[in-house]
């Protein structure tokens, strides 16, 4: 019979992380999508081009393109320490609402009820750092900062693109900020077929208060980009 303990690994660890089981553990989804990655690169997420993360904690605004959406969106983050932060804020539509904290990074933003029918945007000084498009429901961006006191281990990543050309190719990259300042941009890869995972025997690590995202860019023209990544937060020590 199969028996679950907290202080020990069983068969099933993964799926016991993602049931919430493991008090130390927990899954982490992202999910980013490009649909106009060009011929340098640029972030996989679907408000297009590069992303910007704030150089300090910001008062940030959330605004939908509809005056239909007026539904709660949870926005999920760090605070000027690292620390996480969640904030449900109600939608007025076109009217822009300040979330109530100050935020320093956003790990993602998702509606909690029914359908968003405009784009929703969540900015500070004109600058979007999280981006809900319409009927979506969620962010769909490959961005992620390890709050402190934690570590994430990347398991598998698969890259999707609608390239069917083979004289045509896609080339994807981790971008990897430190709470210094330093970046490495590691693990290039370039693929001209439709889908290509990485299956990690031993699970890349990423330590607290790194920022990280996936990048992308195309060989020649325009491609769909999209990038599933498979993690888990684990509490550090």
């Amino acid at each position: 019979m199969y028996q679950y303990h907290y202080q020990r690994p069983t068969p099933h660890l993964l799926f016991d992380i993602a049931k919430g089981k493991m008090y130390d553990s927990e899954a982490v989804n992202i999910f980013g999508f490009n649909r106009t990655v060009g011929s340098s690169f640029e972030t996989v997420w679907n408000d297009g081009a590069g992303y910007a993360f704030p150089s300090a904690a910001l008062t940030m605004t959330i605004v939908s393109s509809s005056a239909s959406d007026t539904m709660d969106v949870l926005v999920a983050g760090l605070d000027a320490d690292y620390n996480e932060v969640r904030q449900t804020v109600t939608l007025t539509g076109t009217s822009a609402v300040t979330i109530p904290a100050d935020i320093y990074r956003i790990n993602s933003a998702v509606i909690l009820s029914g359908s968003n029918v405009g784009n929703i945007t969540i900015a500070s000084g004109g600058v979007t750092y999280a981006f809900i498009e319409a009927e979506l429901g969620t962010t769909q961006s490959c961005i992620y900062t390890v709050p402190a006191g934690h570590d994430l281990y990347l398991f598998r990543i698969t890259a999707n693109s609608a390239t069917a050309n083979g004289s045509k190719y896609v080339t994807i990259r981790n971008a990897l900020q430190s709470s210094t300042g330093r970046w490495l941009k590691v693990a290039e890869a370039t693929f001209s077929q439709s889908q290509v995972n990485y299956d990690r025997q031993v699970p890349f690590k990423i330590t607290e208060k790194t920022d990280f995202m996936f990048e992308a860019k195309s060989s020649s023209s325009t491609n769909e980009v999209g990038i599933f990544v498979e993690a888990v937060l684990v509490t550090s020590g």
